[in-house]
């Protein structure tokens, strides 16, 4: 073997050395890269599991709180006794002189209108801060009293003021001070409201009141009873409710069922 082939034998077997170290190199940084890729997948892959568990998360939440907003919403329509209760307030003066039914104000009783206002504003307004007379007596303004009367049936109409009797009391007008001459008296008893459904529209609306039974004196402490029903037509107008009618109920009071005496003949027999 000569020198030069000696020599040509080496450098092949420094190459395939040198060959074999690039592969081994090659092997070890693809399976460094297979495992970076793995783990990046693997995170990848955990991310997503986690956005997707917090999407549901929200989702839900968004679920539960459409489905209570809902429940809410619905509870309150439901349950208006807060309304009912403003309708109370606002018809008991008028419940109390139980007037008759009429389809149109004007057709009402116009003393039963002016009472009621009357005493609509001496139930609410503080008397301690209006004017007297020379004997002590309060002199409510008639503003005072239209604005009570206006709460019920609206700005269309108005109230013809002037002197009246209520339970042989006289409540005098001063035409002068445009005021009434409040006598000392007891407040009027009579049948007070106890509202028991109302049926809204967006222009209407019929509350069905409850008459309850009147007190026979102040210290009358029985349970008040239902003695009739009436529906009260309220129609909007200038964007309020107005009374405009008074009719007589579908809705009758339950009468109490009465068992049937035993025949005292056939007993005997």
């Amino acid at each position: 073997m000569t020198k030069e082939t000696d020599v040509k034998i080496q450098k092949a077997q420094v190459d395939y050395e040198q060959d074999m170290i690039e592969i081994e190199k090659a092997e070890q940084e693809r399976k460094q890269y297979t495992s970076s890729s793995k783990k990046t997948q693997d995170k990848i892959r955990r991310k997503r599991i986690i956005t997707g568990a917090v999407f549901c998360l929200l989702a839900l939440i968004g679920t539960l709180s459409i489905i209570s907003g809902v429940i809410k919403t619905g509870i309150k329509i439901l349950d208006n006794s807060g309304e009912k209760q403003e309708y109370n307030t606002l018809l008991t003066t008028l419940v109390m002189y139980d007037p008759l039914p009429f389809e149109t104000p004007d057709a009402a009783d116009q003393r039963v209108l002016l009472a009621s206002s009357v005493w609509a504003a001496i139930m609410n307004e503080d008397m301690t801060v209006y004017e007297t007379n020379e004997f002590g007596e309060t002199l409510l303004p008639a503003v005072d009293v239209d604005k009570y009367f206006t709460k019920v049936f609206g700005s269309q109409i108005s109230l013809a003021h002037g002197t009246f009797t209520d339970s042989d009391v006289e409540f005098i007008y001063n035409a002068e001070k445009r005021a009434y001459v409040i006598p000392a008296t007891n407040f009027p008893t009579g049948f007070a409201p106890q509202v028991e459904k109302i049926k809204s529209s967006l222009s209407e609306k019929t509350v069905t009141v409850g008459y309850l039974s009147p007190q026979t004196s102040w210290a009358d402490t029985s349970e008040r009873t239902v003695s009739k029903y009436v529906d009260y037509i309220f129609e909007k107008q200038d964007g309020q409710f107005a009374l405009v009618a008074i009719r007589e109920s579908e809705m009758k009071v339950e009468l109490p069922l009465i068992s049937p005496e035993p025949d005292t003949a056939q007993a005997t027999n």
